[in-house]
């Protein structure tokens, strides 16, 4: 099967919305004492979180991980949810995520190309109005960074300021979550939330429309 091509977007406005209550923030579970500290910061400054991810994502993201971990094999999917703003920031919502066969090892990984069309019919029956806010992927016993090679695939396919790469080692149980700065990147704070949030509308981001074509 040939490489997937973007065939068409849809790019729509930011819009004010209001992120997950605090009630039903929490840290996750695998947080570094660096990465909590940073957690608290927000928490503590009234101000919304860059990153939010729900408790359905989560799981089946650390569950993918944990799946796979005996074998020290890389797992990855895609992040899907809603991009809006409140109070002047703009923030992520990762409601949930998508994958599908993958071809790895303990320090790479890639969708099976054989496996696309389940790929994409995961997608269409996500349930809502998704895009795509970002990728996770795991580093099983490596910690959690990017290297050059994720760095790559972060410049070439999730290079807007919303784009959130997810690093999981299921090994040493750490989680982060990162965003491109200038030529690097930067760890960025996120929080966990319990229950469905819905915003008023999806966001600036754009609505990517994906089928694998013929040819390259």
């Amino acid at each position: 099967m040939a490489r997937p091509k973007i065939l068409s977007e849809t790019r729509r406005p930011v819009e004010e919305s209001l992120p997950p209550p605090d009630s039903s923030l929490t840290p996750h579970g695998w947080l570094s004492d660096e990465s909590h500290e940073s957690y608290d910061e927000v928490r503590e400054s009234g101000e919304p979180f860059e990153v939010y991810i729900s408790e359905l994502a989560d799981r089946k993201i650390v569950e993918h991980a944990e799946a796979e971990a005996p074998r020290r094999l890389e797992v990855m999917g895609f992040l899907i949810g809603y991009v809006a703003a409140h109070a002047g920031r703009t923030y992520s919502v990762i409601r949930d995520v998508v994958t599908t066969e993958l071809r790895s090892s303990s320090s790479k990984v890639r969708f099976d190309p054989e496996a696309f069309p389940r790929l994409f019919g995961e997608l269409d029956g996500s349930g809502f109005d998704y895009i795509l806010v970002g990728w996770y992927h795991s580093h099983p016993g490596h910690t959690c960074f990017l290297s050059k090679t994720d760095l790559v695939t972060q410049r070439a396919f999730f290079n807007q300021p919303y784009h959130t790469a997810l690093v999981i080692d299921p090994i040493n149980k750490d989680v982060k979550t990162f965003k491109l700065v200038d030529e690097g990147y930067v760890e960025v704070p996120f929080a966990v939330f319990k229950g469905s949030h819905f915003p008023k509308r999806n966001s600036r981001s754009r609505k990517l429309k994906v089928r694998p074509v013929n040819g390259r």
